[in-house]
């Protein structure tokens, strides 16, 4: 699933694997190892249920307590068979490559002793599609599968809509849900809202945990599964998985110190240098990996005052009111090149910021290694405002501009807009505040709307702000998720994540072209990605801050933990921390 990367969307890092042909034994039994630790500062969990979760935090915890319906290798990072923690065992297409036909594994029950069945991927497909549910699966699933059959507990048949480069991926997104109890504490499909008690009460549950309780504030406590096997032990070694809520990056850092937290994935950049010598002096296990995440500003380019979604019923493409300053693409590209990249790695990343220009990640097959990061140029920034009708009448670099034939503003308005991001983050909190600093130069008079992070995903998702910092995940092997973030589809206020409201005819073509080319050859698929990509950096709904090695330190009594290249905590389930 693919959710935000610290909210997220998700598009979302999952921790999965591909189990070994020969099982490791531990020396600590089912549930004897002492629990994992480990911490939160972006919140409060938000949901349990599968078919709702949009931020990370609520991801962390269903991923451990809930099926996947098809998994990825760790060091691959591509979704195979058998993979852990998955119910799809095997799966095979038709001679046309427009049914994929997945059979499921016997071997696995809910909490409550129900076996899981295609009944479970069934529901959650009907809900989804339902039009009931605002659920992010939605936009990732029903443009592109025609229908979804059960012919028997053991095999979910998906018929496409067309041919599918990435049909694999597509069902990937597919949740896995207890039928038999939602079926009981929801009537309909339109009572599974966030407003349900068992949205932070789950009943039911498969996994290596299952679930305990929430306490708002202070943590969420996940208690061993006693038939839960997919790990290299056999089963889960750990009593337990506590996620403690923390104020903020430093001190989820300071508790790991002392002993308090696990592990941490987390690390601000001013404290990099220092965990990474203490782990070298062999205090802690630590290791660093490409991140799957960029940093990156967002910007709504329609109005926030009239959020509407991207298409209609029917279909059809919704003309959207631009918004009245980002809705000018000019205005955009000024803002980016305003942007000192170099002061900003220096001031809020430590230099340990990677810049990029291209939508995917530098470690992907499909990134454009041709598209440079914006130079900084407050010059032409300046110029981009003038032709944009956004001018300076009093050479005052403390007065703003103001609209004056502006294609989206009426005379007289203020280059004026808030750039929201969320507390507890030091380099967010101080990339925002240079930045503000950099774009005043050049014009622009911006407000910071610093805030918790729920309150700025329902900001996000509602599409009510103007621009916005995040962390964002995105799949390395998957490209299409370009499409899922800017594909018009996918603009759904308050469900989907195409939140910035971009709509550009050839770069969905162009996406479209790459996901259904005959013979899915990778290096033509590339080259329509290549140009998919240039059109997004062109017109800059997004500005990609840069991305980073994720420094990872976890405790020196944690037997086990052994990272792979896409998946550092693939068996976590297994690590067996004596207890105390």
């Amino acid at each position: 699933m693919k959710r935000l990367g610290s909210v997220v969307v998700v598009l979302v890092l999952l921790a999965l694997v591909v189990m070994p042909v020969i099982a490791q034994e531990g020396d600590l039994g089912p549930g004897e190892g002492a629990p994992i630790v480990a911490g939160n500062f972006g919140g409060d969990i938000s949901t349990t249920n599968p078919l709702l979760v949009n931020d990370g935090a609520s991801a962390d915890i269903v991923n451990r307590i809930y099926p996947l319906f098809i998994g990825n290798d760790p060091e691959s990072g591509l979704p195979v068979p058998g993979a852990a923690r998955s119910v799809a065992a095997d799966w095979s297409f038709s001679e046309d490559g427009l049914v994929m036909t997945v059979t499921l594994r016997s071997d696995w029950t809910w909490s409550d002793g129900t076996p899981i069945t295609s009944a479970d991927v069934k529901y959650a497909y009907d809900a989804v599609i339902s039009g009931e549910v605002d659920s992010p699966i939605t936009s990732f699933v029903e443009p592109y599968i025609e229908s979804l059959e059960t012919p028997d507990p053991s095999t979910v048949v998906i018929t496409f809509k067309e041919l599918d480069c990435t049909a694999v991926q597509v069902a990937a997104n597919l949740a896995v849900v207890p039928a038999h109890h939602y079926s009981q504490v929801f009537p309909s499909f339109a009572d599974i809202t966030a407003e349900s008690e068992e949205n932070l009460n789950p009943g039911v549950t498969a996994g290596p945990y299952n679930f305990r309780n929430f306490r708002p504030g202070e943590q969420v406590t996940l208690v061993a599964s006693e038939t839960y096997t997919d790990t290299p032990a056999g089963y889960t070694v750990p009593e337990g998985f506590i996620y403690k809520t923390v104020a903020d990056q430093l001190v989820w850092v300071e508790q790991f110190l002392a002993g308090d937290i696990t592990y941490v994935d987390s690390v601000p950049e001013d404290r990099q240098t220092e965990i990474a010598e203490r782990g070298a002096a062999g205090e802690f296990q630590y290791y660093t990996s490409p991140a799957g995440t960029w940093q990156v500003l967002l910007f709504n380019t329609a109005d926030p005052a009239n959020a509407q979604s991207g298409r209609d019923e029917d279909g059809n493409v919704i003309e959207q009111t631009p918004h009245p300053i980002f809705g000018d693409v000019r205005v955009r590209q000024a803002f980016v090149h305003a942007i000192d990249h170099a002061a900003l790695n220096a001031g809020a990343f430590s230099g340990t910021g990677i810049p990029v220009g291209g939508m995917m990640l530098p470690q992907s097959w499909a990134y454009n290694e041709a598209l440079a990061p914006y130079a900084f140029d407050p010059e032409m920034a300046m110029s981009l405002l003038d032709e944009a009708g956004w001018v300076d009448n009093d050479n005052d670099p403390e007065t703003p501009r103001v609209a004056q034939g502006a294609a989206t503003a009426a005379d007289g308005t203020v280059l004026e807009f808030a750039l929201t991001s969320f507390t507890g983050n030091p380099s967010v909190d101080s990339s925002v505040i240079l930045m503000a600093d950099q774009l005043t130069n050049v014009g622009f008079k911006v407000n910071l709307d610093v805030i918790e992070f729920g309150p700025m995903v329902d900001k996000l998702l509602g599409q009510t702000y103007d621009a916005l910092m995040v962390f964002w995940g995105v799949g390395v092997n998957s490209p299409q998720d370009m499409i899922d973030l800017l594909g018009s589809a996918s603009d759904q206020p308050g469900a989907g994540f195409g939140v910035t409201s971009f709509y550009n005819e050839e770069f969905e073509s162009l996406m479209q072209e790459a996901r259904t080319l005959p013979g899915c050859d990778e290096a033509a698929r590339k080259a329509l990605y290549d140009q998919a990509q240039q059109i997004v950096y062109d017109n800059v709904p997004m500005y990609f801050v840069n991305t980073s090695l994720v420094p990872v330190a976890v405790s020196g009594q944690v037997p086990n933990f052994e990272p792979r290249k896409n998946g550092i905590f693939w068996n976590q389930a297994a690590w067996a921390i004596p207890p105390q």
